[in-house]
């Protein structure tokens, strides 16, 4: 019994897990803000490293000032389920309590125009 419910919950997080990364981020411009908006919705720490490398900017600042499709980064984490890069640049999103339609992200679009900061 024990077999098969840690089955249905193993599938359960893989069919979430799939539907967090089914959203494709395409660029609206070619600005350093959309550029660290695309490493952050990669969701992949070591990307979002890359490009903050050379740059002379801190975690911290990008942390408090990047807004990503007029959403700060929190918000556009917790909207597109990006909490590897949001644990990577410190934004604590477990304080945080909601209720969230998995039904609803279906509907949402494949394709995503990103753009960063003015």
């Amino acid at each position: 019994m024990k077999a098969i419910i840690t089955a249905v919950a193993l599938v359960g997080l893989a069919s979430t897990a799939n539907q967090a990364e089914a959203v494709e981020f395409v660029a609206a411009d070619d600005s350093l803000a959309t550029h660290l908006c695309l490493a952050f919705a990669s969701n992949r720490p070591h990307v979002m490293l890359e490009e903050l490398r050379g740059k002379q900017s801190l975690k911290k600042n990008i942390a408090n000032k990047l807004h990503c499709n007029d959403m700060d980064l929190r918000e556009f984490a917790e909207t597109y389920s990006l909490t590897r890069n949001a644990k990577f640049m410190n934004i604590e999103l477990d304080t945080k309590t909601s209720i969230k339609d998995l039904s609803a992200q279906k509907n949402a679009p494949a394709t995503v125009v990103l753009s960063g900061s003015k």
